[in-house]
């Protein structure tokens, strides 16, 4: 089996069949116990292991992943009305080293029809824009994947606001969607700040504080006592303690990071996803260095400020030895994205049912 083919969501496929058909998993699902001792935002779960917005696109991929031992789980972004994705291709693999957060490639390359060596160095682009179901399409999906949730786990909804004409307007949006998000019954509510495959300004909040603090603002006043979390880029230094301090007083918690943004191209130095996508998120094995460095600072930065909120830490965990790196430097939970999509028995290897059989790289 190639490593395309391990892939649960079809690379050659586009979006909608994807969300249509539901995840691709012919495998055994092996038992295991729960053991909700792991506590997260006053909830007890059976591991930190979790999968980020992106991957679960509707309440069938929440199963599998439900099943599969992943204990919190993240609806794919949401709206408060459709939106279209963008034209297919939207995974391509990418041939790069290891990204050095303080100094990122002018580009990257994606060569046509190559493969990496193996699901642990998984590095891809995806440029999928947001899009979204109606929200009595998702709302109803919603409460259907809650029903799919095993002893010890919770799924979180993401949601995002959409720009029309006035900062006003879209600050009321993310009001509007985090207020559909709450009517479903999910217990955590998770606004997406960061998205590298959108024109519009809602998928750069997290790099705007004043922003990001108005937003988070209304929503938490809209919430009441349910608990928020902000999905934010890669972001250190200077920029992290500004959109740290101006996001604490009203969230319980960070999500970082999600995927990094740059220059993707073909053998030929041509934009890998055509001339209209210069730029799109770069995920998976490459960043790993890059999710890693926002976590040791933001949990420094947490400590030394005496922050109340946890930190999410996401970006290339493809081997359970990263997530045990994730949280030794202080990350209250781990995410995996691209890690979990070529290889959905991560979380069981993690947790000891299922054998590791390659060493981490």
């Amino acid at each position: 089996m190639s490593i395309k083919e391990r892939a649960t969501y079809n690379m050659d496929r586009d979006y909608h069949y994807n969300l249509e058909a539901g995840p691709r998993f012919s495998g055994e699902i092996p038992a295991w116990e729960p053991d909700p001792a792991f506590p997260f935002l006053g909830h007890g779960l059976n591991s930190p292991l979790g999968i980020p917005a992106g991957l679960l696109l509707d309440s069938k991929w929440i199963n599998l992943y439900a099943l599969l031992g992943y204990d919190i789980l993240v609806y794919k972004t949401v709206r408060s009305r459709r939106y279209p994705v963008h034209p297919w291709p939207n995974c391509l693999f990418v041939k790069t080293e290891m990204l050095n957060p303080d100094a990122l490639p002018p580009q990257v390359v994606a060569p046509r029809n190559w493969e990496p060596p193996s699901p642990r160095v998984v590095t891809i682009t995806n440029s999928f824009g947001m899009p979204s179901l109606s929200p009595e399409g998702w709302q109803e999906d919603v409460e259907k994947a809650l029903g799919h949730l095993k002893e010890g786990q919770i799924l979180i909804v993401s949601g995002v606001g959409t720009l029309e004409d006035s900062r006003e307007k879209l600050v009321q949006d993310f009001v509007r969607v985090a207020s559909m998000i709450k009517e479903t019954g999910v217990p955590v509510v998770e606004l997406n700040f960061s998205c590298p495959n959108t024109a519009d300004g809602e998928g750069s909040i997290y790099t705007d504080p004043p922003l990001a603090s108005w937003i988070a603002r209304e929503v938490r006043r809209a919430l009441g006592d349910t608990p928020l979390l902000i999905k934010v880029g890669l972001l250190l230094g200077r920029e992290l303690e500004e959109t740290v301090k101006a996001l604490a007083p009203w969230v319980q918690g960070m999500v970082g990071i999600n995927s990094v943004p740059l220059s993707v191209v073909d053998e030929e130095g041509h934009p890998a996803l055509g001339p209209q996508r210069t730029t799109s998120g770069v995920c998976g094995w490459a960043i790993r260095q890059c999710g890693l460095a926002f976590v040791r600072e933001a949990a420094a930065l947490r400590e030394r400020e005496r922050y109340d909120m946890a930190i999410c830490g996401c970006g290339g965990v493809t081997h359970p030895s990263h997530i045990r790196e994730y949280l030794a430097l202080g990350a209250d939970a781990v995410f995996t994205c691209t890690g979990a999509m070529f290889n959905p028995y991560l979380a069981l290897e993690y947790k000891g049912v299922v054998e590791t059989h390659e060493d981490p790289t």
